[in-house]
């Protein structure tokens, strides 16, 4: 018995797998065209690349300590 993951995504389109889904060559894909190659169409990323990845914390501005945000600096 064949288990299908219950996440993921197509090793050539990209597309998110469904009870279609078929493992060939030890990789998923989302259906029989798609392991055949006769699916050539890519889909585009949802999400820009550079969303992926972290952003270094140098770039946010300072914050004061939690206790200190909501008081107002003493004259």
């Amino acid at each position: 018995m064949e288990h299908r993951p219950a996440t993921g995504s197509c090793a050539r389109c990209r597309a998110s797998l469904g009870l279609a889904a078929v493992k060939a060559r030890e990789a998923w894909y989302c259906c029989t065209a798609c392991a055949e190659g006769r699916r050539a169409v890519p889909r585009p990323l949802s999400v820009p690349e550079a969303r992926l990845y972290g952003r270094p914390q140098r770039f946010y501005r300072a914050r004061r300590p939690k206790e200190l945000r909501g008081t107002r600096p003493g004259p």
